[in-house]
């Protein structure tokens, strides 16, 4: 297996090692590397390059030469490239691409890099409060040579490499031989990453058993809630009912609804009753279930869904319940 991701792993970065390449030399073509503002609704301002130069600086890092006199140009423009990104960015956040770029560029000792290295440091609050230039170790870089299959899966992840992403995880999965609780945990999040929803589900699943059995109410009851949501996100709504119907009783029993995790419960409750209908079985079973619990969950809910519960209770011509809720959020 090992020599398996390993070559995989020298396919997925061939390619950074030619974008470097072009950017050395008179003819250098810096355009997929240097800061490209693009917006989005749901992300805002960001740096359409910033996957590119990230790969470089590993392609960089990953060489025997990597502190050759004829990178040290480069490596500083990727650093002011990203420091505007770090200012900029609607997200802030640190990014890999800091920690590769300082790292390189600490071990040419220039004076005249303190400034930039300061200004890494106070790009944004994220990296005032979590960078430190002089505290960057290199056992938490990514090395080609040490990398396993865990961190490749990661890198792939971080640098949009869904092909490789995905092939990777298959690597892994054929690589465990006992299903428990760790994995299967570690599976859901690598299906997920690779947008594989029946793959998460499957894993959901063995999970949700493992759970039941161990007796742990309230982890089985958030395992099993977030199974119930990806049956729900995947049109599954039958055994997203009747995964529900297991789960609520346990949540009225200890009084969850007033947490977090009772009023997602209640939330998906609602959606399942709004796909069947407000005749159906499923609806009424949950309904008779949740209608008591509804109005103290409701005291803790947020905007979005306390408007979910006036909905409901009107959708299931609960008038009574209704009302007493539109009252209450008149009052908070």
């Amino acid at each position: 297996m090992e020599t398996n991701y390993r070559k995989l792993l020298d396919q997925m970065m061939t390619p950074y090692d030619e974008m470097l390449q072009s950017l050395i030399g008179d003819h250098a073509d810096f355009s997929k590397v240097d800061y490209l503002e693009k917006h989005s609704e749901k992300y805002g301002k960001s740096d359409a390059n910033y996957t590119n130069r990230l790969k470089v600086l590993l392609a960089m890092y990953n060489r025997e030469d990597r502190y050759a006199p004829h990178y040290e140009p480069i490596v500083r423009r990727l650093l002011v490239n990203e420091i505007i990104d770090r200012e900029t960015n609607s997200f802030q956040g640190i990014g890999d691409a800091l920690y590769y770029a300082v790292f390189l560029l600490q071990k040419y000792e220039r004076e005249q890099d303190q400034i930039l290295f300061q200004q890494a440091k106070e790009a944004n609050f994220d990296t005032y409060a979590g960078f430190d230039p002089e505290l960057i170790l290199e056992k938490y870089l990514f090395s080609k040579d040490a990398a396993n299959i865990e961190d490749c899966i990661n890198i792939a992840s971080e640098l949009g490499e869904d092909v490789y992403l995905s092939l990777f995880i298959d690597l892994w999965i054929k690589d465990q031989t006992d299903w428990n609780k760790e994995n299967l945990q570690t599976l859901v999040y690598h299906e997920r990453w690779r947008n594989h929803a029946e793959g998460e589900i499957e894993a959901l699943k063995k999970l949700t058993e493992i759970e039941k059995t161990e007796g742990n109410h309230h982890n089985y009851c958030s395992t099993a809630s977030s199974l119930a949501e990806k049956f729900i996100e995947a049109g599954r709504l039958d055994e997203a009912w009747e995964t529900m119907e297991t789960i609520i009783p346990l949540i009225t029993k200890e009084e969850w609804f007033l947490y977090g995790l009772g009023r997602n419960i209640i939330t998906a409750c609602i959606h399942i009753i709004f796909h069947f209908g407000a005749e159906s079985r499923q609806a009424a079973s949950l309904w008779q279930t949740i209608k008591e619990i509804l109005q103290p969950a409701a005291n803790h809910m947020g905007t979005d869904q306390y408007q979910l519960a006036v909905s409901a209770s009107k959708f299931m011509g609960d008038t009574t319940l209704e009302q007493r809720l539109i009252r209450l959020q008149k009052q908070r």
